[in-house]
């Protein structure tokens, strides 16, 4: 084409030479296209790639006549090639803002080793195009836009409805992936069953306080000293703020509970007769009656329901060894709690020592500090 056309210097064509210019373009991508008749596969990629190479050479504008029949004949000769030959296409045309669109949909909706650079990178693609795709793609596809440059409200919503924990925390750890309030407290709710996603959420700038508050009830120590580290440096007043939105949240997650009410009578009756006490907590427990024990165990530990229904629920062992060292609790009590509170009978006290030590490792300034968020809430529901 260059011995055909003259090229000035500056490599800039005259706007007379611009028709000319792209008759030739079309001209050899036509003949490219009438080889392709070709059965042979490694002749149709070895084509894929020369229509490529053709298309960067001169990379034709958005939305002219030649873009368009550049679209036309790559994504044919896509679907005519192996799945490498596929991959390797999206990633040539991942990171061009001029790639055919037509083309990068097709590629965006293809196997994962073909869509991952498409549904990564592309700039092509619009917002309304990686709705629909995660709407109808499967995890990787999702994990895949979640770890994009910048991902939009919508989309982290979409994901975080259909995407699994995995694929969720892969979205949180993305700094350049835009929360909603609504999708903070839905990945909140996840995280205290799914420890993948507890450490993303506490490590995001962006994670509001009350957040960070709820999750104090649910991750492990390390987690636990890193939300009380950001809340050393925040002013106490947006602190008692967070806190008072916490407990409301979860407060209406349980309001209406008529067991909790009775509960709560039958521990005042128990205290009033100085039962309420080690042997009933752990009685409550082998019974299987959870929700006295959770009320007794807030009020003999002067945390609130919620604090003590999740330390004795669970899988995390640390909020109730922090919670039984900052009320006193002697070791033995805390180890018959532990190994009760899965309903694991006596084969689970042969964990009792590992337990005890754990709790030795404990100081109570660690247990007074963290305990005094949990006894924050409580205060202000009072």
């Amino acid at each position: 084409i260059a011995a055909t056309i003259f090229l000035p210097a500056t490599g800039i064509l005259p706007v007379h030479y611009r028709a000319e210019w792209d008759m030739a373009v079309i001209s050899k991508l036509n003949n490219l296209v009438d080889l392709a008749r070709e059965k042979s596969s490694d002749r149709r990629r070895t084509l894929l790639r020369e229509v490529t190479d053709l298309f960067f050479e001169e990379t034709p504008e958005r939305d002219s006549a030649i873009s368009g029949r550049f679209d036309e004949v790559l994504s044919a000769l896509a679907e005519q090639t192996a799945l490498e030959a596929r991959e390797e296409l999206s990633h040539r045309f991942a990171g061009t803002e001029l790639a055919p669109r037509g083309l990068v949909l097709k590629l965006a909706q293809d196997a994962i080793e073909v869509a991952a650079p498409m549904l990564t990178r592309s700039s092509v693609l619009s917002e309304d195009d990686l709705l629909s795709i995660a709407e109808k793609g499967g995890q990787d596809h999702l994990k895949a836009m979640s770890r994009r440059e910048a991902v939009s409200e919508r989309l982290s919503d979409t994901i975080v409805r259909r995407g699994d924990d995995e694929t969720v925390a892969t979205l949180i750890s993305n700094d350049g992936a835009r929360l909603s309030r609504e999708t903070f407290e839905t990945v909140s709710e996840r995280a205290e069953t799914s420890e993948i996603l507890q450490a993303p959420l506490v490590k995001r700038a962006d994670t509001p306080n009350d957040i960070l508050a709820d999750l104090m009830l649910t991750v492990r120590n390390h987690l636990r000293d890193q939300i009380m580290d950001r809340f050393d440096s925040v002013d106490p007043a947006i602190i008692d703020q967070a806190m008072a939105v916490s407990k409301a949240r979860l407060a209406t997650r349980m309001k209406h509970d008529k067991s909790i009410e009775e509960a709560g009578k039958f521990v005042r009756s128990m205290a009033m007769r100085k039962k309420l006490d080690g042997t009933l907590l752990a009685s409550l427990l082998r019974q299987g009656d959870h929700v006295k024990c959770h009320v007794a165990f807030a009020e003999m530990s002067g945390v609130d329901y919620i604090a003590a229904k999740r330390a004795l629920e669970q899988e995390s062992i640390d909020p109730l060894a922090l919670i039984c060292k900052s009320a006193g609790f002697d070791k033995a009590l805390f180890v018959t709690l532990a190994v009760l509170r899965h309903n694991k009978g006596e084969d689970a006290f042969r964990d009792a020592r590992e337990l005890g030590r754990l709790y030795d490792t404990i100081s109570e300034d660690d247990a007074a500090r963290a305990i005094r968020f949990w006894r924050m809430r409580r205060d202000m529901a009072a």
